[in-house]
This record gives C-alpha cells, sequence and structure tokens, in this order.
C-alpha cells in the first residue's frame, strides 16, 4: 500500500474508530470499529451492498462536517499566512470542491458501491459549509 493510500485509507476510516455506540460480537461487548462494521454489516445484508441505515449516514456527516469547518480554518489560516491574501483562501476552497465531487461522485461509487443519495448528503455535508463560510464572508 502506498504512503498516500495509507493516509486516504486512516481519514476515510476515522470515523469508524470512533463509533460510540456498543454491540455483542460472540458474546463479548464491543466499541469503536468493530462495532461500527458489525453495524454496517448487519444493514447490508438487510438491503444490500453500499447501503447505510439512517443513523450510520447521520454519524458519518457530523464527522464530515466537523472536517469542512477545520478544513476552512485550515485554509483561511494558511492563505492569510502563506499567500497573504483572500485569493488563495477561494482557490482552496474551489479545489476542495471539485476533489470532494470527484471522491464522493466518482470514486466512492467504484470503491465502496455508496449509492447516489449517500454521496449527495456526503458531498452536501462537506460543501454546504464551505459555501456558508463564503457567503459570510
Amino acid at each position: 500500500m502506498t504512503p498516500f493510500v495509507r493516509f486516504y485509507s486512516f481519514w476515510i476510516t476515522l470515523p469508524n474508530r470512533f463509533y460510540p455506540f456498543s454491540c455483542l460480537i460472540d458474546g463479548r461487548r464491543v466499541r469503536g470499529r468493530l462495532a461500527y462494521e458489525q453495524a454496517l454489516a448487519r444493514i447490508q445484508a438487510l438491503r444490500g451492498p453500499g447501503s447505510y441505515s439512517y443513523a450510520l449516514i447521520a454519524y458519518r456527516q457530523v464527522f464530515h462536517v466537523v472536517g469542512a469547518v477545520l478544513f476552512i480554518t485550515m485554509s483561511a489560516f494558511i492563505s492569510h499566512r502563506l499567500f497573504g491574501g483572500e485569493v488563495a483562501l477561494y482557490v482552496l476552497l474551489a479545489a476542495a470542491v471539485l476533489v470532494i465531487t470527484f471522491q464522493e461522485f466518482y470514486l466512492h461509487p467504484r470503491m465502496y458501491e455508496q449509492h447516489l443519495p449517500k454521496s449527495v448528503s456526503d458531498w452536501l455535508a462537506w460543501v454546504l459549509p464551505i459555501g456558508m463560510y463564503l457567503t459570510l464572508l
């Protein structure tokens, strides 16, 4: 696995590792990644590959919104500290929207069999905070 793939995989699976709900697996109560994978496997056995429950979607969207806010904060800091102006901020945020669009509508449907409604909700969870920030700027 290349360093980029490991880095990408780390961020994609971050919500899985922090899953706060527990479940029983082989008589043991587990949390985190194992509980998340069990909840996902349960819903995908019921609805098919690429399916998520509303609870899992909502849980992951919290991470997307937090990630968007952190990205906006870092972009603002970088654009003002390194480039000294707001033009770099617009370029960084526009690049982020393009990358997120590619990821949600091209990569994830192919890599994870992600369905279109999940792609749209993920995209909105990233892009709406960016749009709100630019509107209020």
